[in-house]
């Protein structure tokens, strides 16, 4: 069966990406017509990319899309409030946070992630019982947890 043309520019980019080539990946997702380029798999390779090239709006902008769309997974609320990060816009990743699905609340990295921006917007109390969740879900974060400089003074 032949490859589609997606499929292909699709391995392109991470080839280009794989070898380091960022731009050179990002421009063959360019290259595709609107109807492809707005395809799920098209914007998160693009996501990725962008994070890679420290393009921290347009990146977060592409996760707000991908966000958008019905059952997007856990992981893209993070990243998306990643890039906000980036950008110092702290209360804007707490917002795409709680954007998520329910179930993210059962996700330890989530709740890591929301912990750290409860307390850099002062909310302490919070941040503290976030993080104690956020280890009952995942006692593995611990580690993450100690070394983080907002969280390590909330643990127990």
């Amino acid at each position: 069966m032949p490859e589609t043309q997606l499929n292909h520019v699709l391995r392109a980019a991470i080839g280009w990406y794989e070898l380091g080539l960022a731009a050179e990946a990002l421009a063959e997702l360019d290259a595709l017509p609107p109807s492809s380029r707005d395809r799920t798999e098209s914007l998160e390779l693009r996501a990725v990319i962008l994070q890679q090239m420290e393009r921290w709006e347009e990146a977060a902008q592409t996760y707000a899309q991908l966000c958008s769309r019905p059952e997007a997974p856990v992981d893209r609320f993070i990243a998306w409030g990643c890039c906000l990060f980036e950008l110092n816009r702290v209360q804007e990743c707490r917002s795409a946070l709680l954007a998520a699905p329910p179930e993210a609340r059962r996700h330890g990295l989530w709740t890591f992630h929301l912990a750290c921006y409860e307390a850099l917007l002062g909310n302490r109390n919070e941040a503290r019982r976030l993080v104690q969740e956020c280890l009952q879900l995942d006692p593995r974060l611990r580690r993450m947890a100690t070394q983080n400089e907002n969280l390590a003074p909330l643990l127990d």
